[in-house]
């Protein structure tokens, strides 16, 4: 990888961008607390700093955290692609500086603790790939179909396949359940496959997890649907690397990972919560 695209940006994550900004804000208090006498370490921890001098110390904690933190807050807000390596690095750096810091003024406080446990939180939220972020309009045009194959439709009310299912009903859709295991859903003749769906069926929402959603994603395409939903509720769903490939062939509109109730009128308060989550993480992407 060049570069140039190293620097390429990609989407924005304000979450870790306020988070970011904040360690910032924090640390360049701290720095003209230091520097300035406002913020007093006590005479018998002043003479354990270097040269005995806070303002060293301010200096320090400016050039180590606050600096890094600015940076990574700018770069994790435009969707720089050097994000989640400078919030691995950084978080780390962080957590270095207590250890640092603990070894010159050998007094403990609510600090160290509380911020390990923020350098840790940035430190894993570098290394998790991100999910690709779901288009609006994308959902929008999927949900303006009347025919919607539900693959993975569930008899069993206390699941999503049969939650789902009811939803779509509910508004208006007309839903073919596609499930092997059980005769019916909620009184509609389930079919074994989408090969085996009579009449036009443009658009299908995949439930199933693993290799099994990425083989219905196959059929689907084979059998000329155009529009796919990976369904995704509070684990991976339908979610994997394999189901988005199979997704991306010539002509399909793929919704990578959501939950249809986000996005159905009127949407209940916990899903409300859902999709702010989502637009706030840039994970919602909105033209």
């Amino acid at each position: 990888m060049s570069s140039t695209d190293q620097c390429t940006p990609s989407r924005g994550r304000p979450g870790l961008a306020i988070a970011a900004a904040l360690v910032a804000v924090s640390a360049y208090a701290g720095c003209v607390g230091l520097a300035g006498g406002g913020l007093s370490l006590g005479a018998d921890v002043d003479a354990r700093l270097p040269w005995h001098s806070p303002v060293v110390g301010g200096v320090a904690l400016a050039l180590l955290v606050a600096v890094p933190f600015t940076m990574l807050a700018k770069w994790a807000w435009a969707g720089d692609r050097r994000t989640n390596l400078a919030s691995v690095l950084f978080g780390a750096a962080l957590i270095a500086w207590l250890l640092v810091e603990l070894a010159f003024i050998r007094e403990f406080s609510f600090f160290h603790p509380l911020y390990t446990a923020i350098g840790i939180a940035f430190i894993v939220a570098g290394s998790r790939p991100q999910p690709r972020p779901v288009d609006l309009a994308t959902v929008q045009h999927f949900l303006a179909h009347q025919r919607i194959a539900l693959v993975g439709a569930s008899a069993d009310r206390r699941k999503f396949g049969n939650v789902v299912f009811k939803a779509l009903r509910d508004h208006g859709h007309e839903v073919v359940p596609v499930n092997t295991g059980s005769a019916d859903v909620e009184g509609v003749p389930c079919v074994r496959s989408v090969a085996d769906i009579e009449g036009e069926i443009d658009a299908a929402m995949v439930m199933l997890p693993g290799d099994a959603a990425a083989d219905a994603v196959r059929a689907c395409v084979d059998r000329g649907i155009h529009h796919v939903w990976l369904f995704r509720g509070a684990g991976t769903g339908a979610v994997s690397e394999a189901a988005i490939a199979a997704g991306e062939a010539p002509g399909v509109s793929l919704v990578p990972g959501a939950c249809p109730l986000m996005f159905l009128e009127p949407v209940a308060s916990f899903h409300k919560v859902h999709l702010a989550t989502r637009r706030f993480t840039g994970a919602l992407a909105e033209r």
